[in-house]
């Protein structure tokens, strides 16, 4: 695959996000959106509240990433692929089983006020984070989880795959949520 085939399809995916989260979580009432389903997990604010603290550990060191690095006018024409790590954790994310938070990434007892348009924000950030990387190289640039103390290190094109599954696999927790709290 190409650099700008997987930048197009992130983009995509990534306005596919924030419009369905938009069509989903605008329409709660401050009370239902704190509800925890009655089967247990995070209300729908919390999973937002979680993916508002996953961007903002990611998009820091994003930006540092692309300001340290130099641009490469060819680059959206290479070829690229996932390191061994990052297309672990891309199908990890994309597999419907339950998985734990790292404890950095675990909402607080309550989600921030106006937690819904955070999110939006920080996808909206994501995705401008997507065409400000457009001209250099994915595959060279790499940064280590901010997540995790492991000593592993995801190419760009890796990071921001994760982000985007990720973000897409809580927008399906949310609408479990939502139905289960209706």
């Amino acid at each position: 695959m190409l650099q700008r085939d997987l930048q197009q399809t992130l983009h995509t995916r990534s306005l596919e996000l924030i419009d369905r989260i938009a069509a989903l979580a605008r329409p709660l009432d401050p009370e239902r959106l704190v509800r925890r389903p009655p089967s247990g997990g995070w209300s729908v604010g919390h999973v937002l509240e979680h993916l508002c603290v996953t961007s903002e550990l990611y998009e820091p060191p994003i930006r540092a990433l692309l300001a340290s690095a130099r641009p490469d006018a060819a680059a959206p024409l290479r070829p690229w692929k996932p390191t061994l790590i990052g297309r672990f954790t891309v199908n990890l994310f994309e597999r419907p089983t339950r998985l734990r938070a790292p404890k950095r990434m675990v909402p607080g007892p309550s989600p921030r006020g106006g937690v819904v348009e955070a999110f939006l924000a920080h996808q909206r950030t994501v995705d401008q984070l997507l065409g400000e990387a457009s001209g250099f190289d994915w595959r060279r640039l790499r940064m280590s989880s901010p997540v995790v103390s492991l000593p592993l290190r995801f190419n760009l094109g890796d990071v921001f795959s994760i982000l985007v599954v990720h973000a897409e696999r809580h927008t399906r927790q949310v609408e479990r949520v939502v139905a289960e709290t209706s």
